[in-house]
């Protein structure tokens, strides 16, 4: 038997024992994870690439992982290590899609220095894989297809260039392209390969489309019940049977939407199959109606009104004709005007349109005031490009020239015609615009005098050689045949000065004046201007201008010129525009601040 004193010993070794190995299976883990621990501190890495340039260093250091992570914030030596490992192998793979298939490494270092560590590599590319030979053949029910008969020619790599990828790849986009706007919509590479021939440094491209069959529009329908069935089927930019296109299909959704009579469109053609003849295509087109009234409200400020506001409301769709009525009013301080508008479309109803209009205005400029009411309609053509209409106006004015007061009333026929050419309206890189219009009246049709104004302007926005350059001209000239303008209301007379016309001078400031020195508007109009602006921001330009221009009554036109300095802010409706003019024909050489907001063209 043990002693109570033995038993207390055995007691107590046991329990600190047990301690013991308690805390070395408690720390064990953490004493073998020790040394990666202490490697797991983020660690500085730089990158060099040696010995390429241009689009080979920048695919080589998009495509190494190295490069990639060394800004990991988690990266350890224990990544660099294996990263640095794999680098050369992607460095030999980065390169050959820009056609260097001889690359060698010739040295790959990783060095550790007291700014962190450096990943070196020096690359020898060898010499470059050119294309020898281009071969693309068409085969099947398109290989006559006028649209493929030149498709070598349009390819971006041509014999005894350098093999590039990505331009072979895009080539074979563009064709496939090409024969999917013809109609060939199950066309397809059955053979695509380049064969490269590495100790000769050349290439060989084979490609063999097969265009399977030609496929046409068939029926296109739609189970909408917000405009008529056949007004939805004179949207439609082609008919059945016509070689289906999916550009058309785009042509007609971009249509569908402008029209505004729909929140959403969707086009779904019909899937023709594996059937491999010719066939047709029915095309199902799903309608959402939007919202029929817009409303709208705006302030705004131009130095030729003054401060103005803006209320309005229309309505897109009235009817299943598509109908839509308009109202609006604006005041200012200079200004006040109210139109009521109806629109029905008619012939081609993506562009066309009778417009119904009654319009009551309210004018005040210098000594010059003028109220009128004005009852017209007109057939328009609104295309992108192109804008002309035919139209009747029944006009009733009021006016007040200094101290001499009239009357008129008049009907007039009127055409005009306008002309845009340019990609981008809002910010324009080169535009031009230009618009014509020819107005008149007669005493035998309903007019109180006989008159026959022509005016004609235009509008050209060049992109200098240096490309934050533009050059913006200007110019506009005017004539009213008629026994005496005194017989004419001021609004169908001729003025210059202002925001659009002579900056420098004050709106419709510029043309004969009478016996006590009020301008009151003359039988011609001759403007011109220049202006250069210099983009410094995506936000702001600035601008240097010179105007010249004057109304008149004979051959003196005594043309006025003004001159000054703007800052433009762009926007993405278009530019806010501040110009500092001055009056240089003026011997004071007074100075006019001029604000305006809008558009290019």
């Amino acid at each position: 038997m043990l002693s109570s004193t033995n038993k207390s010993f055995s007691r107590h070794f046991c329990s600190r024992l047990l301690c013991q190995l308690s805390l070395v299976f408690l720390f064990f883990p953490f004493l073998l994870l020790r040394p990666a621990l202490l490697h797991a501190q983020p660690v500085p890495l730089t990158v060099t690439v040696q010995g390429i340039e241009g689009d080979a260093y920048k695919n080589v250091m998009a495509s190494i992982k190295i490069a990639l992570q060394q800004d990991n914030p988690q990266l350890t030596v224990r990544h660099i290590r294996r990263l640095h490992k794999a680098a050369p192998e992607q460095i030999v793979k980065a390169l050959a899609p820009l056609g260097y298939y001889s690359v060698k490494i010739k040295d790959s270092s990783l060095t550790r220095k007291e700014d962190g560590w450096h990943a070196v590599y020096e690359v020898v590319p060898g010499s470059p894989v050119f294309i020898d030979t281009i071969d693309i053949t068409v085969t099947g029910k398109g290989k006559d297809e006028e649209s493929l008969q030149n498709l070598k020619k349009t390819f971006p790599l041509q014999e005894g260039d350098q093999l590039n990828d990505a331009s072979y790849e895009k080539g074979k986009k563009e064709i496939l392209k090409t024969a999917l706007g013809s109609g060939y919509i199950k066309a397809g590479f059955t053979t695509s390969k380049i064969l490269v021939h590495r100790q000769d440094h050349r290439a060989d491209i084979q490609l063999v489309l097969e265009t399977g069959p030609l496929f046409f529009f068939g029926k296109t329908y739609s189970n909408q019940d917000i405009i008529r069935p056949d007004m939805f089927q004179r949207y439609l930019p082609y008919k059945q049977s016509d070689v289906y296109s999916r550009k058309s299909l785009n042509q007609l959704q971009t249509t569908l939407y402008a029209t505004g009579y729909f929140k959403q469109v969707v086009i779904e053609p019909q899937d023709p199959g594996s059937d491999i003849k010719e066939q047709e295509i029915p095309v199902n087109v799903k309608l959402e109606s939007g919202k029929k009234n817009r409303y709208s409200f705006g302030i705004g400020y131009g130095t030729d009104t003054g401060a103005r506001g803006n209320i309005g409301w229309k309505n897109r769709i009235l009817n299943r004709h598509g109908h839509k009525p308009e109202f609006n009013i604006q005041l200012a301080e200079n200004s006040s005007r109210a139109h009521a508008g109806y629109e029905i479309p008619v012939f081609d109803l993506r562009y066309d349109s009778v417009d119904l209009g009654t319009v009551f205005f309210d004018e005040t400029w210098d000594d010059t005031w003028i109220k009128q009411l004005s009852i017209s309609g007109s057939v328009n053509h609104n295309a992108p490009k192109q804008q002309y209409g035919v139209g009747l106006e029944y006009l009733h004015e009021n006016y007040t020239i200094g101290v001499t007061s009239g009357s008129a009333n008049l009907l007039i026929p009127s055409a005009y015609f306008t002309m845009i050419l340019a990609e981008n309206r809002v910010k324009t890189e080169h535009g031009l615009r230009w618009s014509a219009s020819l107005k008149g009246g007669n005493t035998e049709f309903l007019s109180s005098t006989n008159f026959l104004q022509a005016q004609a302007n235009g509008k050209m926005i060049l992109t200098t050689p240096w490309p934050d350059w533009r050059f913006i001209g200007r110019a506009a000239i005017g004539a009213i045949m008629m026994e005496s303008i005194d017989e004419l209301p001021p609004s169908l007379r001729f003025y210059a000065g202002g925001d659009q016309s002579v900056r420098g001078y004050g709106y419709k400031e510029l043309g004969p004046e009478n016996a006590s020195g009020k301008v009151i508007g003359g039988q011609y109009l001759t403007e011109a201007s220049i202006e250069f602006e210099r983009t410094i921001t995506d936000t702001w330009s600035a601008a240097v201008f010179y105007d010249l221009g004057n109304a008149y009554d004979d051959i003196d036109a005594d043309l006025q010129a003004g001159a000054g300095l703007g800052v433009r802010m762009n926007l993405p409706f278009g530019q806010v525009r501040l110009d500092i003019a001055a009056a240089l024909s003026d011997a004071d050489y007074p100075v006019r601040i001029h604000l305006t907001i809008g558009a290019d063209l």
